[in-house]
């Protein structure tokens, strides 16, 4: 059985699967504010189908995660085997020799694999060419990191991508603009709620994600005046 906690905003349940996380996505669900709205992004974005693939800094060195647990990657992959990417038009495109001969394109193809384990994969046709791959260390996320600190990171224009201009705080027009779309047609988000056999979803669903984000960056996108 798992036991339940009181941490900063919600209640918190540690379970049997070792995941902890806030009840936000059934206070959302409950009562869909901005507030809530942004609980529940932050509760998607710090579960382990997020953070894995933003990776962890060990030793100087990104590195991916695998795992309902969050351990490190195996065979000693880092951002070393990163692919760089760059739009071209509408066309997501492979910068020219950025890759190594081992890559996450390597493994990770256009679809999950049919059996626990094997590497899991994602693309589709709203986001053409876009491809398995790292985001950068400045894009890191953390399964503790608090609310405010996700907000602040996601408003800053400097941290919240590394392809194209998102704006942020000073430029919300762009922010609401670019982070709908990352969030709705991404095919690595939508990925967090179909991550094939043994991995669990992220909560929730890709609708509700999209409609919370929708609702925040509608009302200005506001940070919360509390951390975890």
């Amino acid at each position: 059985m798992g036991k339940l906690y009181l941490m900063g905003w919600a209640l918190v349940m540690v379970g049997v699967t070792g995941l902890s996380y806030a009840d936000s996505y059934q206070a959302f669900m409950k009562s869909p504010t901005p507030e809530s709205a942004f609980e529940y992004i932050h509760q998607v974005t710090t579960h382990p189908r997020c953070v894995n693939c933003h990776g962890v800094m060990k030793d100087g060195v990104q590195r991916p995660m695998v795992g309902d647990d969050s351990r490190l990657h195996p065979m000693n992959i880092s951002d070393v085997h990163n692919l760089r990417l760059k739009v071209e038009g509408k066309i997501f495109v492979e910068v020219a020799n950025s890759s190594q001969p081992v890559n996450c394109r390597s493994c990770h193809q256009d679809a999950n694999g049919d059996a626990p384990g094997m590497p899991p994969g994602a693309a589709n046709d709203l986001m053409p060419g876009f491809v398995w791959h790292m985001p950068p260390p400045t894009m890191i996320l953390t399964r503790d990191m608090g609310v405010k600190e996700l907000c602040e990171q996601l408003l800053d224009p400097a941290r919240n991508s590394f392809l194209a201009f998102r704006g942020g705080r000073n430029d919300l027009k762009t922010f609401k603009k670019e982070f709908d779309h990352h969030v709705n047609d991404d095919p690595l988000v939508r990925w967090a709620w179909e991550p094939g056999p043994g991995r669990t979803p992220a909560p929730g669903t890709h609708a509700d994600l999209v409609k919370a984000m929708q609702l925040w960056t509608s009302a200005g996108a506001p940070c919360p005046e509390t951390a975890l």
